[in-house]
């Protein structure tokens, strides 16, 4: 299973797994296959892992192209789009499905102790361990919070 960890700020993260954001605009992002988790970090003040979404193409437009192909897709104004891709002949435009939010985020702390990774600048690929860490630490927050509303 291929795997990636992507950084994004909270009201993007946000976005993306409300479905209102179906792509993501990043200064540059390596091939990955249709079907890529993205394990979506929403950055400070969230510092966790909301949930998932899936990666269905990059696109990689010319970056005056970006505003007209994405404006309705990516939640960003043109201004700071044009601020953020200044300086790139091009860009990459991530469209994104299958959005999950998590119903319990896995936080930093977690991330650091139970996976020994630090959430990245801008991504990085989990591996398949990881993503086995990950799973558990949900399905274990689930029960033991069912359990403490039960014993209340």
């Amino acid at each position: 299973m291929t795997a990636v960890l992507l950084s994004v700020r909270p009201r993007y993260a946000h976005a993306i797994l409300a479905g209102t954001k179906t792509a993501e605009v990043r200064r540059r992002f390596p091939y990955q296959p249709p079907g890529t988790t993205l394990y979506l970090y929403s950055s400070t003040p969230d510092k966790a892992i909301m949930g998932t979404a899936q990666l269905d193409s990059i696109d990689r437009p010319r970056v005056d192209r970006v505003w007209n192909l994405y404006r309705d897709q990516i939640e960003i104004e043109k201004a700071a789009l044009g601020d953020y891709l200044s300086d790139l002949d091009a860009a990459a435009i991530l469209r994104v499905n299958n959005f999950h939010r998590w119903s319990h985020p896995v936080p930093l702390h977690d991330l650091r102790l139970r996976l020994g990774i630090e959430p990245p600048q801008s991504f990085r690929y989990l591996t398949d361990e990881h993503v086995r860490i990950l799973d558990g630490l949900r399905a274990r927050e689930a029960p033991a919070l069912a359990c403490a509303v039960a014993g209340a």
